[in-house]
Protein backbone atom coordinates (compact mmCIF):
# COMPACT_ATOMS: atom_id res chain seq x y z
CA UNK A 1 0.00 0.00 0.00
CA UNK A 2 1.55 3.42 -0.79
CA UNK A 3 1.89 6.36 1.80
CA UNK A 4 -0.79 8.21 0.20
CA UNK A 5 -3.10 5.00 0.09
CA UNK A 6 -2.03 4.40 4.12
CA UNK A 7 -2.89 7.95 5.34
CA UNK A 8 -6.00 7.58 3.34
CA UNK A 9 -6.76 4.46 5.22
CA UNK A 10 -6.12 6.28 9.03
CA UNK A 11 -7.83 9.42 8.03
CA UNK A 12 -11.00 7.22 7.21
CA UNK A 13 -10.34 5.11 10.60
CA UNK A 14 -10.23 8.13 12.55
CA UNK A 15 -13.54 9.24 10.82
CA UNK A 16 -15.09 5.82 12.02
CA UNK A 17 -14.04 5.97 15.31
CA UNK A 18 -15.40 9.69 15.66
CA UNK A 19 -18.46 8.75 14.23
CA UNK A 20 -18.65 5.62 16.62
CA UNK A 21 -17.98 7.71 19.63
CA UNK A 22 -20.29 10.12 19.15
CA UNK A 23 -23.31 7.59 18.72
CA UNK A 24 -21.89 5.89 22.09
CA UNK A 25 -22.32 9.31 23.56
CA UNK A 26 -25.63 9.87 22.07
CA UNK A 27 -27.11 6.73 23.29
CA UNK A 28 -25.46 6.69 26.92
CA UNK A 29 -27.43 10.30 26.97
CA UNK A 30 -31.07 8.92 25.41
CA UNK A 31 -30.20 5.71 27.95
CA UNK A 32 -29.61 7.75 30.96
CA UNK A 33 -32.70 9.99 30.19
CA UNK A 34 -34.80 6.74 30.16
CA UNK A 35 -33.55 5.35 32.69
CA UNK A 36 -31.96 7.83 35.41
CA UNK A 37 -34.71 8.28 37.91
CA UNK A 38 -32.66 10.74 40.67
CA UNK A 39 -35.67 9.57 43.13
CA UNK A 40 -35.64 6.09 42.74
CA UNK A 41 -31.71 5.99 43.14
CA UNK A 42 -32.16 8.19 46.21
CA UNK A 43 -34.78 6.23 47.88
CA UNK A 44 -32.61 2.89 47.08
CA UNK A 45 -29.50 4.77 48.64
CA UNK A 46 -31.98 5.66 51.62
CA UNK A 47 -33.20 2.46 52.17
CA UNK A 48 -30.04 0.20 51.73
CA UNK A 49 -26.85 3.14 52.80
CA UNK A 50 -25.19 1.52 50.48
CA UNK A 51 -23.16 4.46 50.53
CA UNK A 52 -21.69 3.14 53.99
CA UNK A 53 -18.41 1.56 54.55
CA UNK A 54 -16.88 -0.35 57.80
CA UNK A 55 -14.31 1.40 59.08
CA UNK A 56 -11.79 -0.99 59.83
CA UNK A 57 -12.65 -2.98 56.31
CA UNK A 58 -9.42 -2.67 55.20
CA UNK A 59 -8.50 -2.02 51.69
CA UNK A 60 -11.27 -3.30 50.62
CA UNK A 61 -13.95 -0.68 52.28
CA UNK A 62 -11.22 2.03 51.14
CA UNK A 63 -11.74 1.24 47.76
CA UNK A 64 -15.77 1.27 48.03
CA UNK A 65 -15.78 4.13 49.56
CA UNK A 66 -13.70 5.89 47.23
CA UNK A 67 -15.70 4.38 43.81
CA UNK A 68 -18.88 6.27 46.41
CA UNK A 69 -17.30 9.91 46.22
CA UNK A 70 -16.57 8.96 42.79
CA UNK A 71 -20.32 7.75 41.68
CA UNK A 72 -22.28 9.73 44.41
CA UNK A 73 -20.23 12.33 45.61
CA UNK A 74 -20.36 11.47 49.09
CA UNK A 75 -19.38 8.57 51.45
CA UNK A 76 -19.88 7.70 55.09
CA UNK A 77 -17.60 5.42 57.21
CA UNK A 78 -19.30 4.01 60.13
CA UNK A 79 -18.06 3.21 63.45
CA UNK A 80 -14.46 5.03 62.97
CA UNK A 81 -14.52 6.14 66.65
CA UNK A 82 -15.08 3.13 68.95
CA UNK A 83 -18.59 3.17 70.58
CA UNK A 84 -17.28 3.04 74.33
CA UNK A 85 -15.14 6.57 73.52
CA UNK A 86 -18.06 8.85 71.56
CA UNK A 87 -20.09 9.77 74.41
CA UNK A 88 -16.97 11.58 76.25
CA UNK A 89 -16.14 12.90 72.76
CA UNK A 90 -19.26 14.58 72.17
CA UNK A 91 -19.46 16.03 76.00
CA UNK A 92 -15.71 17.39 74.62
CA UNK A 93 -17.47 18.66 71.61
CA UNK A 94 -19.99 20.81 73.82
CA UNK A 95 -17.67 22.41 75.71
CA UNK A 96 -15.35 23.25 73.27
CA UNK A 97 -18.01 24.93 71.07
CA UNK A 98 -18.50 26.87 74.39
CA UNK A 99 -15.05 27.56 75.43
CA UNK A 100 -14.37 28.88 71.66
CA UNK A 101 -17.36 30.90 71.44
CA UNK A 102 -16.27 32.96 74.71
CA UNK A 103 -12.68 33.12 72.92
CA UNK A 104 -14.40 34.58 69.62
CA UNK A 105 -16.59 36.86 71.81
CA UNK A 106 -13.42 38.12 73.70
CA UNK A 107 -11.33 38.80 70.86
CA UNK A 108 -14.37 40.82 69.20
CA UNK A 109 -14.30 42.91 72.47
CA UNK A 110 -10.81 43.78 71.98
CA UNK A 111 -10.96 44.71 68.20
CA UNK A 112 -13.75 46.79 69.02
CA UNK A 113 -11.69 48.60 71.59
CA UNK A 114 -8.74 48.68 69.28
CA UNK A 115 -6.73 46.70 71.20
CA UNK A 116 -5.90 45.07 68.82
CA UNK A 117 -4.14 46.69 66.00
CA UNK A 118 -1.23 44.83 64.71
CA UNK A 119 1.93 44.55 65.78
CA UNK A 120 0.93 44.66 69.36
CA UNK A 121 -2.36 42.55 68.70
CA UNK A 122 -0.31 39.30 70.43
CA UNK A 123 0.95 41.23 73.24
CA UNK A 124 -2.60 42.78 74.03
CA UNK A 125 -3.86 39.15 73.67
CA UNK A 126 -2.28 37.66 75.81
CA UNK A 127 -2.55 40.75 78.17
CA UNK A 128 -6.21 40.21 78.58
CA UNK A 129 -6.06 36.11 78.31
CA UNK A 130 -7.52 36.13 74.98
CA UNK A 131 -5.98 33.19 72.76
CA UNK A 132 -4.86 34.52 69.17
CA UNK A 133 -1.91 32.84 67.19
CA UNK A 134 0.99 34.07 64.70
CA UNK A 135 0.60 32.82 61.20
CA UNK A 136 2.70 31.40 58.95
CA UNK A 137 2.65 33.99 56.10
CA UNK A 138 4.19 37.37 56.86
CA UNK A 139 2.19 40.23 57.08
CA UNK A 140 -1.10 39.03 58.22
CA UNK A 141 -2.95 39.30 60.89
CA UNK A 142 -2.86 36.44 63.99
CA UNK A 143 -5.46 33.65 64.57
CA UNK A 144 -7.35 32.02 66.98
CA UNK A 145 -6.14 29.11 67.59
CA UNK A 146 -6.70 26.40 65.94
CA UNK A 147 -9.99 24.21 67.11
CA UNK A 148 -8.56 21.12 67.56
CA UNK A 149 -6.63 23.07 70.60
CA UNK A 150 -9.55 22.31 72.68
CA UNK A 151 -10.28 18.85 71.34
CA UNK A 152 -7.08 16.40 72.74
CA UNK A 153 -9.57 13.41 73.00
CA UNK A 154 -11.17 13.85 69.17
CA UNK A 155 -7.66 14.43 68.17
CA UNK A 156 -6.87 10.77 68.98
CA UNK A 157 -8.70 9.79 65.88
CA UNK A 158 -8.49 12.43 63.26
CA UNK A 159 -6.02 10.83 61.60
CA UNK A 160 -7.64 7.13 61.29
CA UNK A 161 -5.92 5.11 58.71
CA UNK A 162 -9.59 4.16 56.76
CA UNK A 163 -10.27 7.68 56.74
CA UNK A 164 -6.49 8.97 55.43
CA UNK A 165 -6.43 6.33 52.97
CA UNK A 166 -10.00 7.33 51.29
CA UNK A 167 -8.37 11.04 51.26
CA UNK A 168 -5.08 9.36 49.85
CA UNK A 169 -7.05 7.54 47.06
CA UNK A 170 -9.52 10.72 46.06
CA UNK A 171 -7.14 13.50 46.54
CA UNK A 172 -3.27 13.14 46.32
CA UNK A 173 -0.29 11.45 48.87
CA UNK A 174 0.19 14.46 50.75
CA UNK A 175 -2.87 15.88 52.61
CA UNK A 176 -3.37 19.36 54.51
CA UNK A 177 -6.15 19.87 57.12
CA UNK A 178 -7.46 23.53 56.35
CA UNK A 179 -10.29 24.05 58.23
CA UNK A 180 -11.82 22.15 61.66
CA UNK A 181 -14.46 23.35 63.98
CA UNK A 182 -17.76 21.97 65.91
CA UNK A 183 -20.61 22.46 63.75
CA UNK A 184 -24.08 21.50 66.31
CA UNK A 185 -27.65 21.72 65.31
CA UNK A 186 -30.03 22.51 67.72
CA UNK A 187 -33.16 20.89 68.34
CA UNK A 188 -36.82 21.91 69.53
CA UNK A 189 -36.45 23.78 72.68
CA UNK A 190 -38.76 26.15 74.47
CA UNK A 191 -40.80 27.18 71.42
CA UNK A 192 -37.85 27.87 69.29
CA UNK A 193 -37.94 25.16 66.73
CA UNK A 194 -34.63 22.88 66.26
CA UNK A 195 -32.39 22.87 63.09
CA UNK A 196 -28.95 25.02 61.56
CA UNK A 197 -29.29 28.45 60.75
CA UNK A 198 -31.35 31.30 62.18
CA UNK A 199 -34.14 30.25 64.36
CA UNK A 200 -36.79 32.12 61.68
CA UNK A 201 -35.89 29.45 59.10
CA UNK A 202 -35.40 26.37 61.14
CA UNK A 203 -37.97 23.94 61.59
CA UNK A 204 -39.66 22.66 58.45
CA UNK A 205 -38.49 19.67 56.69
CA UNK A 206 -38.84 20.96 53.00
CA UNK A 207 -36.29 23.71 53.94
CA UNK A 208 -32.62 23.61 52.43
CA UNK A 209 -29.76 25.97 52.08
CA UNK A 210 -28.07 24.39 49.62
CA UNK A 211 -24.56 25.05 48.47
CA UNK A 212 -21.26 24.12 47.78
CA UNK A 213 -17.89 24.19 49.71
CA UNK A 214 -14.90 25.83 48.98
CA UNK A 215 -13.30 25.72 47.04
CA UNK A 216 -16.25 25.59 45.23
CA UNK A 217 -18.46 28.08 46.88
CA UNK A 218 -19.69 30.15 44.22
CA UNK A 219 -20.71 33.06 46.86
CA UNK A 220 -16.92 32.58 48.42
CA UNK A 221 -18.23 33.29 51.92
CA UNK A 222 -16.98 37.27 51.19
CA UNK A 223 -19.72 37.63 48.05
CA UNK A 224 -17.98 41.15 46.59
CA UNK A 225 -16.31 42.26 49.67
CA UNK A 226 -12.33 42.11 48.12
CA UNK A 227 -11.29 41.83 52.21
CA UNK A 228 -13.45 38.76 52.57
CA UNK A 229 -13.63 37.01 49.69
CA UNK A 230 -11.90 33.98 49.83
CA UNK A 231 -11.84 33.00 45.47
CA UNK A 232 -13.88 30.26 44.35
CA UNK A 233 -13.65 27.79 40.92
CA UNK A 234 -15.36 29.11 38.22
CA UNK A 235 -18.24 27.78 36.76
CA UNK A 236 -18.12 24.92 34.94
CA UNK A 237 -16.49 23.10 37.86
CA UNK A 238 -12.79 20.88 36.50
CA UNK A 239 -14.27 17.51 37.02
CA UNK A 240 -11.42 16.99 39.65
CA UNK A 241 -11.89 16.45 43.37
CA UNK A 242 -10.17 20.18 44.93
CA UNK A 243 -11.53 19.24 49.01
CA UNK A 244 -12.91 16.60 50.63
CA UNK A 245 -15.59 17.63 53.85
CA UNK A 246 -15.48 15.67 56.33
CA UNK A 247 -18.04 15.64 59.13
CA UNK A 248 -17.73 13.53 62.12
CA UNK A 249 -21.14 12.39 63.51
CA UNK A 250 -20.89 12.29 67.55
CA UNK A 251 -24.48 11.55 67.84
CA UNK A 252 -26.73 8.98 66.12
CA UNK A 253 -28.40 11.02 62.72
CA UNK A 254 -31.27 10.07 60.60
CA UNK A 255 -33.73 12.26 58.65
CA UNK A 256 -34.91 13.55 61.97
CA UNK A 257 -31.96 14.25 63.87
CA UNK A 258 -29.48 16.40 61.57
CA UNK A 259 -28.41 14.13 58.76
CA UNK A 260 -26.61 16.06 55.82
CA UNK A 261 -28.71 16.74 53.17
CA UNK A 262 -27.23 15.38 49.78
CA UNK A 263 -28.15 15.74 46.09
CA UNK A 264 -26.33 12.12 44.83
CA UNK A 265 -24.78 12.53 41.56
CA UNK A 266 -24.43 16.30 41.90
CA UNK A 267 -20.58 16.78 42.12
CA UNK A 268 -20.67 15.89 38.15
CA UNK A 269 -23.50 18.80 37.53
CA UNK A 270 -22.03 21.34 35.39
CA UNK A 271 -25.20 23.92 37.47
CA UNK A 272 -24.91 24.97 41.19
CA UNK A 273 -27.55 26.10 43.66
CA UNK A 274 -25.89 29.63 44.24
CA UNK A 275 -25.07 30.16 40.20
CA UNK A 276 -26.43 33.23 38.89
CA UNK A 277 -27.79 31.57 35.85
CA UNK A 278 -28.95 28.48 36.72
CA UNK A 279 -32.71 28.90 38.00
CA UNK A 280 -32.19 27.16 41.16
CA UNK A 281 -33.41 28.01 44.55
CA UNK A 282 -31.30 27.62 47.44
CA UNK A 283 -33.99 26.85 49.66
CA UNK A 284 -36.39 24.47 48.30
CA UNK A 285 -36.04 20.37 48.20
CA UNK A 286 -34.81 19.19 45.07
CA UNK A 287 -35.77 15.97 42.94
CA UNK A 288 -33.68 13.51 44.51
CA UNK A 289 -32.28 15.01 47.68
CA UNK A 290 -31.99 12.67 50.66
CA UNK A 291 -30.68 12.79 54.00
CA UNK A 292 -27.69 10.83 55.20
CA UNK A 293 -28.04 8.30 58.26
CA UNK A 294 -25.35 7.38 60.34
CA UNK A 295 -24.49 5.97 63.86
CA UNK A 296 -22.56 8.34 66.36
CA UNK A 297 -18.67 7.55 65.60
CA UNK A 298 -19.24 8.29 61.78
CA UNK A 299 -17.29 9.87 59.64
CA UNK A 300 -19.43 11.33 56.72
CA UNK A 301 -17.05 12.69 53.53
CA UNK A 302 -18.26 14.82 50.30
CA UNK A 303 -16.93 16.31 47.03
CA UNK A 304 -16.80 19.87 47.88
CA UNK A 305 -18.64 20.16 45.09
CA UNK A 306 -21.79 18.58 46.00
CA UNK A 307 -25.07 20.08 46.28
CA UNK A 308 -25.50 19.80 50.05
CA UNK A 309 -27.53 21.36 52.89
CA UNK A 310 -27.72 21.20 57.04
CA UNK A 311 -30.57 20.20 58.71
CA UNK A 312 -33.21 22.92 59.34
CA UNK A 313 -34.87 20.62 61.47
CA UNK A 314 -34.55 18.66 64.41
CA UNK A 315 -37.45 17.27 66.67
CA UNK A 316 -35.33 14.25 67.89
CA UNK A 317 -34.95 15.86 71.27
CA UNK A 318 -31.18 16.23 71.14
CA UNK A 319 -28.62 18.63 69.27
CA UNK A 320 -26.57 17.23 66.61
CA UNK A 321 -22.78 17.16 67.75
CA UNK A 322 -20.58 17.52 65.13
CA UNK A 323 -17.03 18.48 63.85
CA UNK A 324 -16.34 19.18 60.42
CA UNK A 325 -12.94 19.58 58.67
CA UNK A 326 -11.70 20.03 54.79
CA UNK A 327 -9.26 18.20 53.68
CA UNK A 328 -7.30 19.62 50.69
CA UNK A 329 -4.02 17.86 48.66
CA UNK A 330 -1.33 20.08 49.56
CA UNK A 331 -0.63 22.26 45.97
CA UNK A 332 -4.09 24.21 47.08
CA UNK A 333 -3.28 27.48 48.35
CA UNK A 334 -5.24 27.59 51.18
CA UNK A 335 -3.06 30.54 52.95
CA UNK A 336 -4.29 33.02 51.93
CA UNK A 337 -7.94 32.65 52.29
CA UNK A 338 -9.65 36.40 52.84
CA UNK A 339 -6.26 37.84 53.88
CA UNK A 340 -8.01 41.46 55.11
CA UNK A 341 -10.85 39.61 56.99
CA UNK A 342 -11.36 39.46 60.59
CA UNK A 343 -9.70 38.04 63.29
CA UNK A 344 -12.86 36.25 64.41
CA UNK A 345 -14.58 34.99 61.14
CA UNK A 346 -11.22 33.49 59.85
CA UNK A 347 -11.76 30.02 60.06
CA UNK A 348 -8.91 28.59 57.88
CA UNK A 349 -5.75 27.48 58.70
CA UNK A 350 -6.22 28.64 62.20
CA UNK A 351 -2.52 27.94 63.70
CA UNK A 352 -1.00 26.15 66.58
CA UNK A 353 1.75 27.25 68.57
CA UNK A 354 4.92 24.64 68.46
CA UNK A 355 3.65 23.09 71.53
CA UNK A 356 0.23 22.63 70.51
CA UNK A 357 1.60 20.97 67.42
CA UNK A 358 3.91 18.86 69.37
CA UNK A 359 1.25 17.97 71.59
CA UNK A 360 -0.73 16.20 68.67
CA UNK A 361 -0.67 12.86 67.85
CA UNK A 362 2.47 11.63 65.92
CA UNK A 363 -0.20 10.84 63.06
CA UNK A 364 -2.10 13.39 62.64
CA UNK A 365 1.44 16.17 62.87
CA UNK A 366 1.74 15.45 59.21
CA UNK A 367 -1.44 16.81 58.35
CA UNK A 368 -1.34 19.88 60.11
CA UNK A 369 2.21 20.96 60.18
CA UNK A 370 1.19 23.79 57.61
CA UNK A 371 -0.90 25.18 60.64
CA UNK A 372 2.65 25.61 62.97
CA UNK A 373 4.74 28.68 61.84
CA UNK A 374 7.72 26.98 63.67
CA UNK A 375 7.59 24.01 61.72
CA UNK A 376 8.91 23.07 58.45
CA UNK A 377 5.97 22.55 55.93
CA UNK A 378 8.10 19.93 53.76
CA UNK A 379 6.59 17.29 51.52
CA UNK A 380 5.40 14.19 52.61
CA UNK A 381 7.35 10.59 51.79
CA UNK A 382 4.75 9.67 49.80
CA UNK A 383 5.20 12.19 47.44
CA UNK A 384 8.48 12.17 47.69
CA UNK A 385 8.62 8.18 47.06
CA UNK A 386 6.90 9.19 43.67
CA UNK A 387 9.26 11.67 42.71
CA UNK A 388 12.07 9.44 43.38
CA UNK A 389 10.78 7.16 40.59
CA UNK A 390 10.18 9.47 37.73
CA UNK A 391 13.25 11.18 38.30
CA UNK A 392 14.53 7.23 37.66
CA UNK A 393 12.83 7.00 34.79
CA UNK A 394 14.43 9.75 33.44
CA UNK A 395 18.07 8.75 34.49
CA UNK A 396 16.87 5.65 32.57
CA UNK A 397 16.61 7.43 29.45
CA UNK A 398 19.63 8.90 29.31
CA UNK A 399 21.59 5.72 30.31
CA UNK A 400 19.76 4.38 27.35
CA UNK A 401 21.35 7.13 25.30
CA UNK A 402 24.62 6.64 26.47
CA UNK A 403 24.96 2.74 26.32
CA UNK A 404 22.47 2.17 23.25
CA UNK A 405 22.36 4.95 21.08
CA UNK A 406 20.81 3.15 17.73
CA UNK A 407 18.42 1.40 19.96
CA UNK A 408 16.02 5.11 20.64
CA UNK A 409 14.86 5.04 17.56
CA UNK A 410 12.31 1.93 18.03
CA UNK A 411 12.36 2.45 21.96
CA UNK A 412 8.99 4.19 21.87
CA UNK A 413 7.15 2.33 19.09
CA UNK A 414 4.46 0.62 21.00
CA UNK A 415 3.58 4.37 22.35
CA UNK A 416 0.19 5.52 20.59
CA UNK A 417 -1.04 8.60 21.92
CA UNK A 418 -5.11 9.53 20.43
CA UNK A 419 -6.23 12.69 19.93
CA UNK A 420 -9.75 12.55 21.66
CA UNK A 421 -12.66 14.23 19.57
CA UNK A 422 -14.09 17.41 20.69
CA UNK A 423 -17.73 16.99 23.14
Amino acid sequence: MSSTNSQIHISDLHAKIDHLERELRQTREFLARETHDSAAVSAELARTRAYAFAGAGGEESVAAAAESLARYGFCVIDNVIPTGEVDAIRDEIVAAQEQIADNIAAIRALKERGDLDPPQALAAATAHGVELRPVRRAGHPPKPPNDIVWMPQYAQHLAHPTVTAVARRVLDDHLRIAQLHPRNIATDQDGVPGGFGAPQYRGRADTREWHTDWPHDLSAYGRDDPNENVGCIRQPFPNVAMCLVMIWYLTDVDENSGGTWIVPGSHRDPRNPRGPHDNISVTAPIPGDMQVSAPKGSVYIQDSRCWHASAMHNPSGRARVAVVNRWCPWWLSVDDYAPGDRYSVNTICRPLSHAEFKALPADLQPLMRHLCPDERDTLQPQVLARAGAAGERNQAGFRQLEQDPDSLAQANAHIRVPVRPMD
